[in-house]
């Protein structure tokens, strides 16, 4: 039996879940762009992509996004035309990203997300936001509390007089915000 040639068929996601997304977001996903983009030409290889969705806080497997680059990567420009360009060397424009960045988005289960930020202040695993915790991310994103601060905030919302802020009272916390 003969092996068959598979084209790969180029096609453009929908735009629809992006345009959705709050303009912070949209900014987010155009930073990420911008950022990886490394010779500055609107398109990212393979691996650029893959850092764009890690800076959104998507850790893809490399088969999932192997199958994003089959589907929606592009054939560079230089490439030609008569030639069949192998999944690896296409690239990924602004718009693609921003529609696949903007679907990834939008299937995001939020009380996941509100975890995974629980985490990186609870860097111990100890189960609970400490004011030593609210102290080192403080200085972290150069945004020192005052002490004071720090205390009353943990003080508010530490409902059961733990000494922190358990995962349940974070996620509380933070849905009441939404």
């Amino acid at each position: 039996m003969a092996a068959t040639s598979r084209a790969i068929q180029y096609t453009i996601p929908s735009r629809e879940d992006f345009t959705k997304l709050s303009d912070e977001q949209k900014t987010r996903v155009g930073e990420a762009f911008d950022l990886f983009d490394s010779n500055k030409d609107g398109l990212l290889s393979y691996e650029e992509f893959r850092f764009v969705l890690r800076a959104l806080g998507f850790e893809l497997p490399k088969p999932q996004t192997y199958e994003l680059l089959i589907r929606h990567g592009q054939k560079p420009a230089s490439w030609p035309l008569d030639q069949e360009c192998p999944p690896v060397c296409r690239l990924f424009s602004l718009s693609t990203t921003q529609a696949i960045a903007g679907s990834l988005i939008r299937q995001r289960d939020p009380k996941e997300e509100l975890r995974r930020a629980f985490r990186l202040f609870d860097i111990d695993g100890k189960g609970m936001i400490t004011q030593d915790d609210l102290r080192r991310v403080s200085k972290q994103v150069g945004n020192n509390i005052p002490d004071a601060d720090i205390i009353a905030m943990v003080e508010e919302f530490d409902a059961s007089g733990k000494g922190g802020v358990d995962e349940d009272e974070f996620l509380r916390l933070m849905m009441s915000k939404k």
